[in-house]
């Protein structure tokens, strides 16, 4: 069986050329042997070996530096400069708080199987029931109208509270109710009078050891040093250390800190001042002799004709335009001066600013060169800009510069960042003359987030079922006036107000709205603990909030709160909540408009 195809394809005919071998052994042709010299010597003049004023190369290199440790208050040993800067209160959901409950009965099943009791003395059942008794879920059904109409627009919610209702341990419930200094007179009552004999000291040990295994998975902001570090009034972070160098300490902060990766370029100089009287001396001066290495680069040319290179990289096919100046950099180092520049590799602690010193290159000929710094510390100085040094802020005031040195924060590696729990939206409103934030992601109460606009729409629904239903017809060429129209729940005003003292600056100041339809007249408050700063949890003002008005161009700012993990140093993990900051999609328009006629 045969296929004729309808097309025919024109005949293409290809010319090349093939070096064809006429010997089964290369090693001739790769030696490269040269029979005249001065060939060779052509060939080392063409390369512009010639063109050096010293043929000696680098074979060992004394460095000197000074590493001084960075002091950040509330920072252990082996804590991570992250979760340090960037931990906020953490609002446990149902599900969180079970799987806490369930991890707690598991060290009791652990700790009795390690403890030597008989297994007929102990019945797991006996204990769930107790500690769910005891330390069981704080929830009841809401009596507020708002809040049980709230309670109906999450049914996954509401299902997951009635299962887990007497059946659950409320983790988080054991370790507020478990006091550090906790003795078995201390137990409470109920679950004293309940625990088999004997096996008092062994529960509270296991209650002892769950507070401090919880203390130190999930990071809580404290009191003092060790409080939230988020600035609320201009939506970031605000973290500050300081450096012992000697007689003086020199502070290293992060004013502007917007969340998310955390390094070098993140800090600021800032003043110096005197050391106290009951301070350290200086760091003694590491001194050390290294062989450096040629700094290269996967693809780079080799320096010399007769070693081979990487065909991972076409040289001859780079193409770059005049504003590549990266590319262009790159590859005038590759051609032209990548036999001039060697690598000194040493190593640094984390949390420390290391000052370097000075640097003593010895060549093959025993001769030594001290190599100084291309620049110098550039400070205030921006056309003076060096790479990696910390430099004072523009705004504030002018500092000497710190001399040649590297700053390597104590940062957590390989973070896993989870899903939104929460988002909130500030965008400028020109129609109305006001800033909203608009909450987009709120969460669950199943550790996950919902849409804040339906949730919204639904506890509209569910307040009054004909809220959204068409007016009633009116006679023809009626007029209907309207005071103010409605605007969704999920949009939280803020209105400017003069600050103290000033006739112009004004700041934004987080406003209410009233609810319009349900049984009563409610104030509408946010949903997220971004907004709610100043509000307890009856829905009462405790304190007002403000933004400075700045903090919101026109773009507008996106908030962002969800929960990172990681391991410490020692490999204990750590969990905890953060906020991230970026920019918005420009502005928006609420609606709102008062005194309005229509027909």
């Amino acid at each position: 069986m045969s296929f004729i195809s309808s097309t025919c394809e024109p005949l293409r005919i290809w010319s090349r050329l093939e070096p064809r071998a006429r010997e089964g052994d290369f090693a001739s042709t790769l030696a490269a042997r040269i029979a005249d010299p001065v060939f060779m010597l052509g060939r080392q003049w063409q390369f512009g070996e010639f063109a050096g004023a010293d043929a000696g190369s680098a074979i060992f290199a004394t460095l000197a530096r000074q590493v001084n440790p960075v002091e950040m208050p509330g920072a252990g040993v082996d804590d991570g400069l992250d979760p340090v800067t960037e931990r906020l209160p953490i609002d446990f959901p149902l599900i969180v708080r079970a799987r806490l409950g369930r991890t707690l009965l598991s060290r009791i099943d652990a700790a009795v199987l390690d403890s030597g009791v008989a297994l007929e003395d102990y019945d797991p059942a006996v204990y769930r029931a107790l500690f769910a008794r005891v330390y069981g879920p704080l929830d009841a059904e809401p009596t507020d109208p708002v809040a049980a109409a709230r309670d109906r627009t999450a049914p996954r919610a509401a299902r997951a509270r009635h299962a887990l209702r007497g059946r659950s341990v409320d983790g988080v419930r054991v370790y507020l109710e478990t006091p550090p200094d906790l003795t078995v007179a201390t137990l409470p009552s109920e679950l004293a009078a309940a625990i088999p004999a004997g096996q008092h000291e062994l529960v509270r040990s296991v209650l002892l050891a769950y507070r401090a295994w919880f203390e130190v998975t999930y990071q809580q902001p404290g009191t003092g040093p060790a409080a939230s570090r988020w600035e609320g009034d201009q939506l970031e972070y605000a973290v500050s250390g300081s450096v012992a160098r000697g007689a003086s300490s020199t502070v290293v902060d992060a004013a502007e800190h917007q969340g998310g990766h955390l390094d070098w370029y993140s800090f600021d100089q800032g003043a110096t001042s005197p050391s106290g009287a009951g301070a350290s001396a200086a760091s003694p001066v590491d001194v050390r002799t290294v062989i450096p290495v040629p700094a290269e680069y996967p693809g780079m040319p080799k320096p010399r004709w007769w070693q081979l290179e990487d065909a991972a990289v076409d040289l001859g096919a780079l193409s770059a335009d005049a504003t590549d100046a990266a590319r262009i950099v790159v590859s005038e180092f590759a051609l032209l001066y990548g036999n001039d520049w060697f690598t000194i590799v040493c190593r640094q602690p984390v949390g420390s600013v290391a000052e370097l010193q000075g640097v003593i290159v010895t060549d093959t000929f025993g001769w030594r060169t001290l190599v100084k710094p291309t620049v110098e510390a550039a400070g205030s100085d921006w056309t003076g800009w060096d790479a990696f040094s910390l430099a004072p802020r523009s705004s504030g005031p002018s500092r000497a510069p710190l001399p040649q040195h590297l700053y390597l924060p104590k940062t957590l590696p390989h973070i896993s960042d989870g899903e939104p729990l929460e988002q909130v939206v500030f965008v400028r409103d020109e129609t109305a003359d006001m800033v909203w934030a608009v909450e987009q992601r709120i969460p669950d109460a199943l550790g996950g987030s919902r849409d804040a606009a339906e949730a919204s729409r639904r506890l509209r629904q569910q307040l009054d079922p004909q809220a959204d239903a068409a007016p009633a017809a009116t006679a023809e060429g009626a007029l209907r006036y309207i005071l103010q129209t409605e605007v969704a729940e999920n949009w939280i005003p803020f209105v400017p107000v003069h600050l103290p003292g000033q006739q112009r600056a004004i700041q934004l100041q987080r406003g209410v709205m009233r609810r319009t339809i349900g049984p009563e007249d409610t104030l509408i408050r946010p949903a997220t603990s971004i907004l709610r700063e100043g509000i307890d949890e009856a829905d009462d003002r405790v304190a007002p909030y403000y933004v400075h008005e700045e903090e919101v161009p026109r773009a507008g700012v996106r908030v962002q709160g969800l929960l990172r993990r990681a391991r410490r140093y020692d490999g204990t993990p750590v969990v905890w909540h953060a906020r991230r900051v970026s920019t918005g999609r420009g502005e928006a328009r609420s609606g709102l408009a008062f005194d309005r006629i229509v027909g």
